[in-house]
């Protein structure tokens, strides 16, 4: 993980992601799912379940969310490994060096935020709280990741 404080803005975000993380595990308790019953594991566009399956799969859920975190901290320390469609020179280089471990933390934020929302309307639909999931919070998760990879992208090329 890493642990050196480089700026606030992208600590605060490393901070609001473990909190998110953490928010991914909450619904394990505070949700009574009945064991054995069978809920909701796909969702349309609309929002409406269209595929069911055992209630003990929801744990797979937080799981996944966590793995990503793990997966995005490690890629934070390698920040030369970010993939990029063209060869870069020493700046573009130079660039991700000093400005990949950004990237990866802002995209960490917006996975373990869509997560978190995801976890928290699987268990509530399955705990029959709610009848539908909103696609609402996927838009805005899926929109901030665009943004923020577009982003990173046109400030590579622009300094390379």
């Amino acid at each position: 993980m890493n642990t050196e404080i480089r700026d606030w803005p992208h600590f605060a975000m490393e901070m609001l992601s473990i909190i998110l993380l953490i928010g991914c595990f909450v619904p394990l308790i505070a949700f009574d799912v009945p064991d054995g019953a069978q809920v909701p594991m796909h969702f349309d566009i609309d929002g409406t379940s269209n595929q069911v399956g055992p209630a003990k799969d929801l744990v797979w859920l937080p799981i996944m969310s966590l793995l990503i975190f793990v997966v995005l901290t490690l890629t934070e320390k390698f920040p030369k490994m970010i993939n990029t469609p063209r060869k870069l020179s020493e700046n573009g280089r130079e660039f991700i060096r000093v400005h990949g471990w950004k990237f990866t933390r802002e995209l960490k934020l917006c996975f373990t935020a869509m997560m978190c929302y995801m976890c928290y309307w699987m268990f509530a639909v399955a705990a029959e709280k709610a009848e539908t999931m909103p696609v609402w919070g996927f838009i805005v998760c899926i929109g901030a990741m665009l943004i923020v990879t577009i982003r990173f992208y046109y400030l590579l090329y622009n300094y390379n």
